[in-house]
């Protein structure tokens, strides 16, 4: 629970109950041991701030960088402790801590290990994590890659979770973090005479079910949505009295995301089968496969190249043959959401770069 402001009296057992019993003689970790000089550094060992955790750097035991309350030398006192409050560090930076559909109140929750390193890491390290992150600031701090799954648009890679009323927090993309929906997959080409398939809609990146939540997104991290598909290539047809000739659309391309859109294939059973896509990448669509051209007659169309960032999944090329006859390409699917939010939450966004959110940013509805 945050400490009281000024004007209020505070205590040594205030103080202990929100960061912990430190007194370095004897490690113990409950009841009345205090000494307040102690907190100028970090835990039992008492090695000096800053306190780096994955990639956050927290200058004193109230503050990430520079600027907090509780000097780390020199004189200290009761009232360098007013309004301050626990940290904590949820735990998707070290090897290991990233996957797909992961939610972070969950893994706090578990409070176990990834590795050698705790779910959970509290700033100053003189306490485990509380029961409660009531009156805490929380930090869900991802340096590793988390990806989403091929289904709903408002199914997102990761998401914060419901937390108690009065935490503070706060999502810390750092410069090897990357959240990102899935790509859709590409639509198959038009088996000669009829209808291509729509590319698949990709997925989504960071979903916010907490209010108010600030992010973060540090220089090189990510967050993402995943692209559309491209959409199946039209077929083609001609008939005359020597010959009936098609040709079989090209399939889409994968749309980029976590995991990448899979390739679309070309149509079949025609006189010549149109080409197969490419599959996506993590950051690229991949390029629709050609159609065919069947002496001239029956020329099918190419697949849509698969979305990414700079540009939408595109529609497959119509198919032409003799009689005037014409057969559509067929869409390309729609990208998800870089960021999801509960409907009248409120998400402070901060990006260090231009390329760091990838996708819309207001989109309501997290699953």
């Amino acid at each position: 629970m945050a400490l009281q402001g000024i004007g209020n009296s505070i205590s040594a057992q205030d103080i202990a109950n929100e960061f912990g019993y430190n007194f370095p003689l004897t490690g113990i970790t409950s009841g009345t041991e205090f000494s307040l000089g102690t907190y100028r550094k970090i835990g039992f060992g008492q090695s000096d701030f800053p306190q780096v955790i994955g990639e956050l750097s927290f200058g004193s035991i109230d503050s990430i960088g520079n600027g907090g309350s509780v000097p780390t030398s020199g004189e200290i006192s009761f009232a360098d402790f007013y309004s301050t409050r626990l940290q904590q560090v949820v735990n998707f930076w070290s090897a290991g801590a990233g996957g797909s559909r992961l939610i972070a109140k969950d893994r706090y929750e578990a409070n176990g290990t990834v590795g050698v390193h705790n779910h959970v890491a509290v700033v100053g390290e003189f306490r485990p994590r509380p029961n409660d992150s009531s009156g805490t600031k929380v930090h869900i701090h991802v340096n590793q890659q988390i990806g989403s799954e091929k289904t709903r648009e408002e199914h997102c890679a990761l998401r914060t979770g419901s937390w108690t009323s009065s935490t503070t927090l706060q999502v810390d993309v750092g410069g090897s973090g990357r959240i990102g929906g899935a790509g859709g997959d590409g639509g198959r080409g038009s088996d000669g005479p009829g209808a291509a398939i729509e590319g698949g809609s990709g997925t989504s990146g960071l979903g916010i079910e907490y209010s108010p939540t600030t992010v973060n997104v540090a220089t090189g991290g990510v967050i993402t949505a995943g692209f559309g598909g491209g959409g199946g290539g039209g077929g083609a047809y001609d008939t005359d009295k020597e010959a009936t000739r098609t040709s079989s659309g090209g399939g889409g391309g994968g749309g980029a995301g976590i995991p990448a859109g899979a390739a679309g294939g070309g149509g079949i059973n025609a006189g010549l089968n149109g080409l197969q896509g490419n599959a996506g990448t993590v950051s690229e669509g991949g390029a629709g496969g050609a159609g065919r051209n069947n002496d001239g007659e029956a020329v099918s169309g190419a697949g849509g190249d698969g979305g990414e960032a700079t540009r939408v999944a595109g529609v497959g090329v119509t198919g032409t043959g003799g009689e005037e006859s014409t057969y559509q390409g067929a869409a390309g699917g729609a990208a998800g959401a870089a960021i999801r939010r509960t409907s009248g939450f409120v998400v402070n966004v901060n990006d260090s770069t231009p390329s760091g959110i990838n996708g819309v940013q207001d989109a309501t509805l997290v699953l």
